[in-house]
Formats: C-alpha cells, structure tokens, sequence
C-alpha cells in the first residue's frame, strides 16, 4: 500500500508542478522510483527491529501486535506512526494538489477563452 501511495503522491506532484508551475522535472523520475521502493522497505522493517510482528499479516501494519498489555501502548503508537499518520497527510497533501490544479487550469481555460475567439468553420480558410 506505501508503494501505491507513494507513486501517487509523486505523480500528482509532477502534475501539479507540469500544469500549474510549467516545470518539466524529468530529471526527478528516478528520484520518484527510487523513494516510492525504498520507503516502504525501510517502513516493514521498522516492526522487525522491535520485535512486534504477529502471526497473522491479513492487512496493512495489522501484524503489529503486543503479547502484553503494558506493551500495547507503544504497539499503537508505532503502527499509527507507521502508516495512519503519513497516509493521512499524504492523501490530505495530494487532495489539496489536485483542487488547485483543477482550479488552476480551469481559470487558464476561463481565461483562454475569453482571449481568443473561437473560429467557426465558415471562417477558416481552406
């Protein structure tokens, strides 16, 4: 799911930075690949140092587990610090990139067509 995410993020940035800011970073591709395998990577490997994986992985981070109760605590605070907060502010970043795009493009075609008058076709010239 990080992966899934992560590409995302990364293509409505390129988006956003293509459409709105007229930026073409080509260059940043391999940056955007590179980040989106290794992170997640990084973020599975977090539960294995702390000993806190469970028997049982049926859905994202739920395999963080606590075997005792005065471990419990520390199990939520990781799992949520692992995957629901970063997600949250990610899908909460691209969301926000996407409505001004959508508002940025709609006020650059506004403004296009108030600019330019469309030509009809009995006024082209073959």
């Amino acid at each position: 799911r990080w992966a899934k995410l992560l590409f995302t993020a990364w293509i409505t940035f390129h988006l956003f930075c293509f459409a709105v800011l007229h930026k073409n970073w080509k260059k940043l591709e391999p940056l955007y690949v590179v980040t989106s395998v290794l992170v997640p990577v990084g973020i599975a490997i977090v539960p294995l140092t702390t000993d806190t994986y469970g028997v049982s992985p049926s859905h994202n981070y739920c395999y963080i587990y606590s075997s005792n109760g005065s471990h419990q605590t520390v199990v939520v605070i990781e799992r949520f610090a692992l995957w629901d907060a970063p997600a949250m502010g990610i899908l909460v970043a691209t969301s926000v990139t996407m409505i001004a795009m959508v508002i940025s493009i709609a006020r650059l075609q506004r403004y296009m067509k108030l600019k330019y008058k469309p030509v009809s076709v009995d006024d082209q010239f073959w």
